[in-house]
């Protein structure tokens, strides 16, 4: 399953510790290029991947590779017919405002309609009537409906000589193009900055909040192979939710929505998948990839581990918390083989050589321009000498402070800071408690917060045993948060004495402000006001080094823009993206992996594994299996680029018609985030036929295939 992001059991509270995300290693002017290499045009480069923008289609690639080349026509209706969730992507595929995405894209939509004496999840929904149909508060779907480059107006804003100034420069001029655009178009907008400050692009959204539930299968049939068959192929999955777009209490009638195929998917076939990829790392330095690599990756999957220790010890002592934490689980190991796939990236010599061809041509061609050498030319060097200075303190960055999973921590956290922040100008504030966010901080503070006690007590302690493996015994943070006493006694004693679980309690602190929270006993409360300075002193010089390096990649976004122009599609950012591709099977285990899948592969993984969990079937699969073709298509592979965010993404033919629907990739696939290949890396889709083919053997969903298919 593709997802665009994981956080760790716990209330995400914006006082927890500030994570770097960017790398650090080496690169340097040993690593310029000393004989300048004869530049040949700059042209595109695999290794980039296909997430074009929709502004720059590559047009004389696609006529070049796959001899077709759409016209502005297609491509206007092709953007129109794909619309945006919070955090998956979908598409308009009927002339009555129907939705396809992703089965885990409209779950909580799913749980939400079903009634109190059933669960939708486990059983599954179609509605049989328009009047049928279940309306989804709060959810709502964008459509793009403009672009418009803003870059001279960013940049000439930003005069200050800081990366500190310039970035609040930045900030407050993009809030202010935002305003203003959302004043005078009356539609969503957002300031969109592509190859890392290259180009600033205004995105207008047209938003519809009146979305309602129109089909979702069984969880166990959409996420058929659960957690051994994620990120595998050949996989047997129905991944699929079918919503609605409602209008003054009626069906939307969009002017653009993509029709069906009538054929779906077949091998060699060009295709596209459109849609909104979460984040690539593509454009990032070498220096930068080293550090994910040998620092920032390895303390994640590190994490990992520690919490899936956690539920598995819990889950020992009661058999009955297997299925409480079933997500917290399942989300921590998708995001486990996730980060494990980015890593093996860039473990692969042969990638990291590809990487490093380019910087070397890349700075030749800044090297090659006087101006663009005066210009660009020391940004990989102070890139990675931060990076190096981020490396050399990256376990005080992680442990002094209240990250790990425990939501006590934070809490603590948030209660001593907004006191202390509460005192001080919006200037001089910890960024996270700048303008509004106080106020959101304080307001998180106040809600009822579910706390498990035992899953808080194995976590600090974990936490704090990482801590003491990987600091120096004289550490500060040592002495102030264990004070002598083993992890286990500390963890023990915070959460079995403090009252920092009570809402009521932190109401009390919140009115007191830093009076009762410098007077409070609470041992919580003591622990975070002791650790608050520590964590203050480590944030506040990887702020400083991060900033740096935010701004020297900005200028390399430039550079590269410079030198490459649109010839490198960006780096995601979770918006509107096309790519190209074809269908294709792969080598896989010294045989080839199938282009395609069936239904009969779906009841002969099932039979293998006797019918149990995760390849256990739903009833209706059962019962009614013989209403199916059984040859029909079911998933299918393609070479199109993507990443979390762009579940839910169609998969159209030439014609603009649907094939599939994207869902997921394989586990060659995963390191594509910063070197993309397609040799055995492949997009996962549900194929079209299956779809049409389930909608009328198993869920008695005529009207809706109907619908879909244009009966």
């Amino acid at each position: 399953m593709l997802t665009s992001r994981f956080v760790l059991r716990g209330v995400t509270l914006a006082s927890a510790l500030i994570v770097s995300t960017q790398a650090a290693g080496q690169s340097g002017t040993a690593r310029r290029a000393q004989a300048q290499p004869q530049l040949q045009p700059a042209t595109y480069r695999p290794e980039f991947g296909t997430m074009w923008t929709f502004d720059a289609p590559p047009i004389d690639y696609w006529r070049r590779t796959y001899g077709f080349a759409p016209d502005q026509k297609w491509l206007d209706h092709v953007r129109l017919a794909a619309v945006r969730l919070p955090n998956c992507s979908a598409s308009f595929v009927s002339s009555r405002g129907l939705v396809m995405t992703n089965h885990h894209c409209g779950r909580e939509c799913t749980a939400a309609s079903s009634p109190p004496d059933s669960n939708y999840i486990e059983t599954g929904f179609a509605a049989r009537t328009l009047a049928d149909e279940k309306k989804c508060a709060g959810l709502y779907v964008d459509q793009l409906q403009s672009i418009q480059n803003v870059t001279d107006r960013v940049r000439g804003a930003i005069t200050g000589r800081t990366a500190a100034e310039q970035s609040a420069q930045r900030s407050a001029v993009i809030s202010q193009i935002q305003t203003e655009c959302n004043q005078q178009t009356k539609l969503n907008c957002q300031v969109v900055s592509l190859y890392n400050g290259g180009i600033y692009s205004v995105y207008r959204y047209r938003r519809f909040n009146d979305i309602r539930l129109v089909m979702a299968p069984e969880g166990s049939i959409a996420f058929f192979g659960g957690d051994p068959d994620n990120f595998t192929y050949p996989r047997y999955d129905l991944d699929l939710t079918l919503l609605r777009v409602y209008e003054n209490g009626q069906p939307y009638t969009p002017s653009d929505y993509l029709r069906w195929s009538p054929a779906g998917a077949v091998e060699d076939e060009l295709v596209f998948v459109v849609g909104n990829p979460g984040s690539t790392g593509r454009l990032n330095t070498i220096a930068q990839m080293e550090y994910l690599r040998d620092v920032g990756y390895p303390a994640s999957l590190a994490a990992y581990k520690r919490a899936l220790v956690i539920y598995d010890t819990l889950t020992r002592r009661d058999t009955s918390a297997a299925r409480r934490y079933q997500n917290d689980v399942f989300g921590i190991a998708n995001s486990q083989k996730a980060v494990t796939g980015y890593r093996a990236g860039l473990l692969d010599t042969l990638s990291m050589a590809k990487k490093r061809a380019f910087e070397q041509e890349f700075r030749a061609r800044i090297a090659a321009d006087p101006k663009l050498q005066a210009q660009y030319g020391a940004t990989w060097d102070e890139i990675a000498r931060a990076q190096r200075e981020l490396a050399s303190f990256s376990p005080q960055l992680r442990y002094r402070g209240f990250g790990g999973a425990s939501t006590l921590l934070q809490l603590g956290a948030g209660l001593v800071r907004v006191a202390s922040e509460s005192g001080k100008p919006d200037s001089a504030r910890l960024t996270q408690y700048r303008g509004a966010g106080l106020d959101n901080i304080r307001n998180q503070l106040t809600q009822p917060i579910p706390i498990d006690t035992a899953f808080e007590r194995l976590a600090i302690a974990a936490q704090l045993r990482a801590a003491q493996a990987e600091l120096p015994a004289n550490d500060p943070f040592i002495r102030a948060a264990l004070g002598g006493r083993t992890p286990d006694a500390v963890a023990a004693d915070l959460v079995r004495n403090t009252r920092v679980g009570d809402p009521a309690f932190r109401q009390s602190l919140l009115q007191g402000g830093t009076t009762a929270i410098s007077a409070s006993t609470d041992p919580l409360i003591v622990w975070a006001r002791a650790v608050d300075p520590l964590n203050r002193e480590v944030t506040a010089r990887a702020t400083a080094l991060n900033a740096t390096i935010a701004a020297n990649s900005e200028k390399i976004g430039q550079a590269l823009f410079a030198a490459y122009g649109t010839a490198l599609p960006p780096d995601a950012t979770f918006t509107l993206r096309i790519s190209d591709g074809v269908v294709k099977s792969f080598p896989s285990n010294g045989t080839i992996a199938p282009y395609k899948t069936t239904f009969y592969g779906l009841y002969g993984r099932s039979a293998a594994f006797d019918n149990k969990d995760p390849f256990k079937l739903p009833e209706r699969w059962v019962q009614r299996k013989n209403n199916l073709n059984l040859a029909t298509p079911y998933n299918f592979v393609s070479t199109n680029d993507i990443i979390g965010g762009n579940s839910g993404s169609p998969v159209i033919n030439k014609n603009a018609e649907v094939v599939g629907l994207v869902f997921d990739s394989n586990i060659e696939g995963i390191s594509n985030r910063f070197i993309f290949s397609s040799a055995v890396g492949r997009t996962v889709s549900v194929h079209s036929s299956g779809i049409v083919e389930a909608l009328r053997k198993m869920y008695d969903g005529a009207r809706i295939a109907d619908e879909l298919t244009g009966r």
